[in-house]
């Protein structure tokens, strides 16, 4: 299947709403042009703008509706209104004033002031009958809205689902082990059949769309997949790796099927809807003749490298792009063993073409030549100044020798009581500040592991030594003993009960990535529950809430001791016979077409791409509020010019880059657990550790 783009008819200033598909097959967009809606028809490859919208008269207060062509051939519109948050819907017709329906059962407020029926999805059959899905039920309702009979699903978490639809009588909705057929003509609220999903459960977030024939199409980023009426193998049509499906940045909403084994796919790419239309070439190879074989320790989480990879396809389709997530190809196998596993490969001769070395032995690797020299692949990058020189000048060597370059940043600062980020500084520094008893614990309760990974994280360089990649001498024991002085503080514990705090046992017992950091502490600072915050950002909208409460208190943010997280670090695999094409992928990733894009897996790296960034003003109104059952609440906004501004000068001079190696986080790990659990002496869980981190690197 062959991908195209259809331009949509909008013009500056127009928003597109929905889009819903006639029974002829052509495709009818709806739009605001401010309060103004506008209808538009897809024929014969052509848009016609339509003189009536048919949504004339219509007030659509919070700026959105959702569309409906019912099997009576007739359009309707439900839409959100009023201050209760109430539905409207109305059922719509050439040359006539839309006709109100289900108005008692939509406007009956509860006694939180709000309608108890809130639609998710609705669809119209033959007689007219309307079937509205909300919370864990289907309900269907005559014209006159008489309640007809329910249908039990799982509830929805959207806002509005695509994951339904009505064929005849045949209605598909979901639960929470497969979609579920009903026959409405039955009147039943027992399902036919259970379908199980195509991939996973979260395929409740996935379009579908009927076939015609008793079966049904799905579409997620893996790509369109069709199920025959009665079967129980799920067969991929269009393969989403090869196209613009599988994009990170791509919201894929509705999919139609088109009269000609076609299908069309509405989406938006990083806020911007547009229409995806697949169409069958048989003189197009169904493989790729070339294929680029990618390598992670992550790579389902480094939404960048995928990003990379849909597009660079897209534009070379001769090539494939393979991405490799060493994790989960290795099932339940420890991190060590893959990285064990890899190495053998690798000093074979073997492995992938391209590395990304987040958590690998990257010094060995340098030592023993598995790494290509990129310093000629980047000269163009450096030497024009696309790349920041942060990022570079840590990666270079004497002799100017580059193996291995980030590709995003993770930017860690602080905000807070200055004596506390200052402390933060070392692990003398850190037990001294907390040794007062007048000071606030340094960092949130949680359990062990997670306080560990962090203070590792701060301290890494002072731990480890730079050069070698091994322990420092003595560093284990001290620690262990910061570590302790900081978990008395905050209440740390190897484990907690689960019922501990009121229930928040569960959040303390939570592992969190490598660097143990929970998300952002605005609130536990703004609740004076900690002595300062420290965040990550890896997206703009990771800075909301922070600011809120840097404002709130007329604090500062800071770095903490220069330190920023490389991410997805790229490395070429010097054994590769496709080394020119590696390079042409390495310098794709960095480039600002890529690094432009905010996919929440990190800051830009590209100048170029960080100006685009700084000039990004929120298209959607972003806000967010926080109120917990304690009585807190707090909201935040988009950043402004001028804080986007801000965030960018940290990421700039920040210039300690911190990469862990995960093998030897997993053995400190392991082997302090004892001390902590009370079961080893301090001395003898620093030996521990010592020595079988010494056995790894002997290795």
């Amino acid at each position: 299947y062959v991908e195209s783009g259809i331009e949509l008819p909008v013009e500056d200033g127009e928003r597109v709403v929905d889009i819903i598909q006639l029974e002829n097959g052509d495709l009818e967009l709806y739009s605001l042009n401010g309060q103004e809606p506008v209808r538009y028809v897809y024929r014969g490859g052509v848009w016609e703008r339509q003189e009536k919208s048919l949504l004339e008269g219509l007030e659509f207060s919070f700026g959105t509706f959702h569309m409906t062509y019912g099997e009576d051939q007739n359009r309707y519109v439900l839409f959100p209104f009023g201050e209760d948050y109430h539905f409207e819907l109305r059922k719509l017709a050439e040359g006539q004033e839309p006709q109100p329906l289900l108005q008692e059962q939509l406007t009956e407020i509860n006694d939180r002031g709000y309608a108890d029926l809130r639609p998710d999805f609705m669809a119209v059959d033959a007689s007219g009958n309307l079937i509205i899905s909300h919370s864990r039920e289907s309900s269907v309702y005559s014209p006159e809205g008489e309640l007809l009979f329910t249908m039990p699903q799982e509830m929805s978490s959207m806002e509005w689902k695509y994951t339904g639809f009505l064929d005849g009588t045949d209605y598909r909705t979901f639960d929470e082990s497969g979609f579920l057929r009903y026959d409405i003509s039955k009147q039943s609220g027992i399902a036919e059949e259970q379908i199980p999903f195509q991939s996973s459960k979260t395929d409740v977030y996935s379009p579908i769309a009927p076939d015609g024939k008793g079966g049904m199409f799905l579409l997620n980023a893996a790509g369109i997949h069709h199920l025959s009426a009665g079967g129980g193998i799920w067969e991929t049509v269009v393969d989403g790796t090869l196209n613009s499906l599988s994009l990170p940045s791509a919201d894929l909403k509705k999919l139609f099927v088109g009269n000609e084994d076609d299908y069309f796919v509405l989406m938006s790419d990083g806020g911007t809807d547009t229409i995806r239309h697949y169409t069958y070439d048989a003189q197009m190879p169904s493989v790729p003749s070339e294929t680029l074989t990618v390598y992670g320790l992550d790579l389902s989480n480094s939404n960048t490298i995928r990003q990379a990879a849909a597009l660079f396809q897209m534009a070379n389709p001769n090539i494939r792009v393979e991405l490799i997530d060493g994790q989960s190809e290795a099932g339940s196998t420890t991190v060590s063993d893959t990285v064990r596993a890899l190495n053998t490969e690798l000093l074979g001769g073997n492995g992938a073409d391209i590395l990304v070395l987040d958590g690998l032995p990257v010094n060995s690797y340098i030592e023993k030549g598995v790494l290509l020299d990129l310093s000629k692949t980047l000269e163009p990058l450096i030497s024009t100044s696309q790349l920041m020189e942060n990022m570079v000048k840590p990666v270079t060597g004497e002799d100017g020798s580059i193996y291995q370059i980030p590709s995003r940043m993770t930017l860690l600062a602080a905000y807070g009581d200055q004596d506390a980020i200052d402390s933060l500084s070392s692990l003398s520094a850190m037990r001294a500040y907390q040794s007062d008893p007048a000071h606030l614990p340094l960092r949130l309760k949680t359990k062990y592991e997670n306080l560990l990974r962090q203070v590792i994280m701060l301290t890494y360089d002072e731990i480890v030594d730079a050069q070698t990649g091994k322990l420092n001498q003595g560093k284990i024991q001290e620690l262990l003993e910061t570590v302790k002085i900081l978990g008395d503080a905050c209440g740390a514990k190897a484990a907690f009960d689960e019922s501990e705090d009121g229930g928040r046992g569960y959040i303390y017992n939570r592992s969190v990535w490598t660097e143990g950091l929970l998300g952002s502490e605005y609130s536990e600072l703004d609740q004076e529950k900690v002595g300062v915050a420290i965040d990550k950002y890896n997206s703009l909208y990771d800075t909301m809430m922070a600011f809120a409460v840097i404002g709130k208190r007329g604090l500062a943010m800071e770095n903490v001791n220069g330190i920023y997280l490389p991410a997805a670090n790229l490395g070429i695999n010097a054994g590769s016979s496709k080394s020119e094409l590696a390079q042409e992928f390495v310098q794709f990733v960095l480039s600002s077409e890529i690094q432009s894009s905010d996919l929440s897996d990190g800051l830009p790296v590209n100048t170029e791409a960080a100006a685009v960034w700084v000039e990004r003003e929120d298209k959607f109104g972003s806000m967010v509020a926080v109120s917990g059952d304690d009585g807190y609440t707090i909201n935040g906004s988009w950043p402004d010019h001028q804080q986007r501004q801000q965030l960018f000068e940290l990421a700039k001079q920040a210039d300690r880059p911190v990469v862990v190696d995960r093998v030897l986080m997993e053995i400190i790990i392991n082997e302090a657990m004892g001390f902590f659990e009370g079961s080893t002496s301090l001395e003898q869980a620093a030996q521990n550790a010592d020595n079988k981190a010494g056995l790894y690197f002997s290795e």
